[in-house]
């Protein structure tokens, strides 16, 4: 068994008698609070630090969880890319193995998600155009934009948009005019960029509706919204996905739980939750960093 380390931050932020949360790094976390402090508001600082254990021993999905949650905390669970990356480098072999992702398959089972992880979906009907989203032809899993958002199937092609965080080319999005699936647009985004442009305050922006107007304001572009059945086993609301499309069964067919394959760079894909296989458990332990600054 191997452990590997994974320190998180959240800065819960009341504004306005509301709490938003935010996932970063240290350097991050020490920016955000220091512009936090220069709005006057209170900040209340929590930081996580995280175990990832993998376990050789091949045990079925369930008895995996078990295992996890009598040991640890449990079954593994992956807030973004970083983390898949650390979770790869505690593996012991390159092999399948589980983590605490299962799908509770059926229509009125799916939630809707935002591609950037962190970034919560709330539901505003205003958003849709009329009589969307109308899941036809089912299933209409991913979003496209035009003055308003529509579902569409994910294996549509259109172009589609990218949020970017370093602010590449002096620019926060980036209008992509490739035509490519919801998936392959999201790859795209993570590789080149950040992620989809995601959340209403990226979709809802003056950069974003002055890309559209001056470019693009007659096409269908993705942006990243999705919905699936895939729950985190202890909860977690976590909207990150790292699908191998090559593997991948949408909780069809009985395979409702969710595997890392890492000899495909980690990759995750559907299986059996009978099958026996190692897995990761994740561990965590509250540090002493935290309290409550107000300026």
């Amino acid at each position: 068994m191997s452990v590997y380390r994974v320190k998180s931050c959240w800065i819960h932020c009341f504004l306005q008698m509301k709490e938003k949360s935010f996932s970063c790094d240290r350097a991050t976390m020490q920016w955000s609070l220091f512009l936090l402090l220069l709005m006057g508001q209170c900040v209340f600082i929590t930081c996580q630090l995280y175990e990832y254990h993998f376990i050789k021993e091949q045990m079925s999905w369930d008895e995996a969880r078990a295992y996890c949650r009598e040991n640890y905390t449990d079954l593994a669970k992956v807030f973004d890319l970083t983390d898949m990356r650390r979770l790869q480098d505690s593996a012991q072999s390159q092999t399948e193995a589980w983590i605490g992702l299962y799908s509770e398959p059926g229509r009125d089972n799916r939630r809707w998600h935002w591609s950037l992880p962190g970034e919560e979906y709330t539901e505003n009907k205003t958003c849709w155009g009329t009589g969307e989203p109308n899941d036809r032809p089912y299933p209409e899993n991913c979003v496209r934009k035009k003055d308003k958002w529509a579902d569409a199937p994910c294996t549509h092609t259109f172009p589609f948009i990218c949020y970017d965080e370093t602010m590449k080319d002096n620019k926060t999005f980036h209008l992509i005019g490739e035509m490519k699936t919801w998936t392959q647009a999201q790859s795209y985004c993570r590789q080149h960029h950040t992620d989809l442009a995601s959340g209403l305050d990226q979709i809802y922006s003056e950069e974003f509706k002055e890309l559209l107007n001056s470019k693009a304001s007659k096409v269908n572009l993705w942006i990243g919204l999705f919905r699936d059945t895939w729950r985190w086993s202890d909860g977690s609301n976590f909207s990150f996905r790292y699908w191998d499309m090559d593997s991948f069964n949408d909780g069809l067919n009985n395979r409702t739980c969710a595997t890392t394959l890492l000899e495909r760079s980690g990759r995750w894909s559907s299986a059996g939750c009978d099958q026996r296989k190692p897995f990761f458990c994740y561990d965590v332990k509250l540090d002493q960093t935290s309290g409550l600054i107000c300026s």
